[in-house]
This record gives C-alpha cells, sequence and structure tokens, in this order.
C-alpha cells in the first residue's frame, strides 16, 4: 500500500452491504492530517471528515495511481 510504503499510518473503513467495517473512530480522525475518501456512492457519516482536508476520488484511484493520491491528498494538507 502506497500510504504505508511512504511511511504514512493509514486506516481504511469499508462500507458495503455488510455496513461500515473498520470505522475510523474520533480518536482516528483526531490524529489525521487527512482524508481519502474512494468511493462510487455517498458513503455514511461523512460529516465525520469535516476537520480535516478531504480528497474525493473513484475507488480505483487509490489502486491504480496510489503516488498521484496520495500527492494530491498532501498537497491538499499543505496548502489548506
Amino acid at each position: 500500500m502506497v500510504g504505508k510504503e511512504l511511511g504514512h499510518e493509514i486506516k481504511v473503513e469499508t462500507q458495503g452491504s455488510l455496513g461500515i467495517e473498520n470505522e475510523i473512530t474520533a480518536e482516528d480522525i483526531a490524529r489525521a492530517d487527512g482524508c481519502i475518501i474512494a468511493a462510487e456512492v455517498a458513503i455514511t457519516k461523512k460529516e465525520r471528515f469535516t476537520t480535516l482536508p478531504v480528497l474525493e476520488c473513484a475507488v480505483a484511484d487509490p489502486i491504480k495511481h496510489g503516488n498521484a493520491v496520495f500527492e494530491a491528498l498532501c498537497e491538499e494538507i499543505n496548502n489548506g
């Protein structure tokens, strides 16, 4: 995973037919510098991330273009 390779701590939450799995907590968000939301549909509880720089993209983008996605998020964080 590109984030780990770049030395970032990451947490992946999934939302699907089983509901939210590996939910990102308020404590996780408090420690975070930014958030990538890779989704094709609306996600539940998105308002949790309003305090963070957020990069939204298609589900395939972090898989196909991982470095570019992380670079874009880092730019968003640095330029706020």
